[in-house]
């Protein structure tokens, strides 16, 4: 890497540091160019040199948290030879990977609706796409990998099946994120093992019957 890009990498990291910070602390929808050249300590002109749209920051954010997302994914799954294992090793990484980036589920949840089969895709959009689909067809195949060992249930649409449990696991993220109080009052746990308890339930759903505690 030439010394010039690496300027320019150091420049566009710092850019999306401080975006990610304002997005954790502020949200996406509030935050603004403004506030992210204030944070970052550049003037807003040299802000549009590395980034023309604050929705350019967002899928930046978004695509490299999805590509270290897959990596863990990934490792979760090769790091646990029982299935199990596994499957909870995944849900642990999906939790703790988005309780330790706030900003990945706000840059999430502010993608607007995207028309696959628009001529014009922004690369920045495909490149978000084509990792999405390549980390659901990891979990597809981990969901075929348990049915050929004869613990998922051979019926379930693999692929369907994966979008769902992201749905369901997704949503009991954000649920104890914005109501953590509420679980710990209501019914006497922590976070961490509601949403423990939580994976399981999903695992008994896909599986035939639970194997190990």
């Amino acid at each position: 890497m030439s010394k010039k890009q690496a300027l320019t990498e150091f420049h566009r990291g710092s850019i999306l540091a401080a975006a990610e910070r304002l997005f954790s602390e502020k949200g996406t929808e509030k935050t603004t160019m403004d506030d992210i050249a204030r944070e970052s300590e550049y003037s807003k002109a040299t802000l549009y040199v590395y980034f023309q749209s604050k929705e350019e920051i967002v899928n930046a954010i978004l695509l490299s948290s999805m590509v270290l997302l897959q990596k863990k994914i990934r490792d979760a799954i090769q790091n646990n030879a029982n299935w199990f294992q596994a499957y909870d090793a995944v849900c642990d990484a999906i939790i703790q990977f988005y309780g330790e980036n706030p900003a990945a589920f706000e840059a999430i949840d502010s993608q607007q609706p995207v028309d696959l089969e628009g001529a014009s895709m922004d690369k920045s959009v495909r490149d978000i796409l084509k990792v999405g689909d390549e980390t659901n067809e990891l979990l597809a195949d981990f969901l075929r990998k348990g049915a050929a060992e004869g613990v998922v249930r051979i019926e379930l649409p693999p692929t369907e099946t994966v979008l769902l449990l992201w749905a369901a696991l997704s949503g009991m993220i954000r649920m104890a994120g914005s109501k953590s109080r509420y679980i710990e009052r209501t019914l006497k746990t922590e976070k961490s093992a509601f949403l423990r308890h939580g994976a399981r339930m999903l695992l008994d759903s896909v599986t035939k019957g639970r194997t190990v505690d």
